[in-house]
C-alpha cells in the first residue's frame, strides 16, 4: 500500500507518519530528506529553497513503481507530497491544524515573519487540498472521489487537534476500509 501524507508545514505530518509505521509495518520516506538532491538555488529570505519538482517527483515515481513491484507497504510525506502522481497512490491524507498551534509551533522553528504569515495562509486556504484536487486526486461524484482515470481515490482531511492515538485510530479506520 502507498500512502501520502501531506499538509502544511508544522501541521504534525512527520510525527503522525513514524507513529503510524511504528505499529504498522509501514516504512516512512521523509522527502524533505530527499528533495535536497535536487535543489537549485536558495531563498535566505524565505527561508528554503526552491528545487526541481519535475525531476523529484520522477525520481519519486520510480521509487514507487519499484515498491509496488516489492509489495511494500510505504508512506510517502513532506508538505509537498500532494504532487505525487495520484495513479500511484493508494490513500492521500491531508493533515491539518489549528493556526494558533501552528503560529507557536513556527515560532519554536525560529521562522522570520514573512515565513510565519505565508505558511499560515496556505493553513487557512487549505491549499495542499486543493492543490492535491488540481493535481486529479478527486473529483465529487455522487458523493464518491475519483480520479482522471475514473478509478476510485480516497483523499482525507484530518485534523491535527485531539491526542495523537486519537489522530491514528482515525487513519487507521480509513485504511482498514479502503
Amino acid at each position: 500500500m502507498i500512502i501520502v501524507i501531506s499538509g502544511s508545514v508544522g501541521s504534525g505530518k512527520t510525527f503522525i507518519s513514524d507513529k503510524f509505521a511504528l505499529k504498522f509495518d509501514f516504512e516512512v520516506v521523509h522527502l524533505n530528506e530527499i528533495v535536497t538532491k535536487f535543489k537549485l538555488n536558495d531563498d535566505l529570505e524565505a527561508q528554503t529553497f526552491d528545487f526541481d519538482l519535475d525531476n523529484f517527483l520522477k525520481f519519486i515515481e520510480r521509487e514507487i513503481k519499484k515498491a509496488k513491484k516489492e509489495n511494500k507497504n510505504i508512506i510517502f510525506e513532506s508538505h509537498f507530497a500532494h504532487f505525487i502522481n495520484p495513479d500511484l497512490v493508494d490513500i492521500l491524507f491531508i493533515i491539518n491544524r489549528d493556526l494558533k498551534e501552528l503560529k507557536k509551533e513556527y515560532i519554536k522553528r525560529k521562522y522570520n515573519s514573512n515565513k510565519i504569515k505565508d505558511n499560515l495562509e496556505v493553513e487557512s486556504f487549505n491549499l495542499c487540498f486543493y492543490e492535491a484536487i488540481e493535481e486529479g486526486y478527486g473529483e465529487e461524484v455522487q458523493g464518491l472521489k475519483f480520479n482522471n482515470n475514473n478509478n476510485k481515490i480516497n483523499i482525507f482531511s484530518i485534523e491535527n487537534n485531539k491526542k495523537v492515538d486519537l489522530i491514528l485510530e482515525d487513519i487507521i479506520k480509513i485504511v482498514k476500509n479502503n
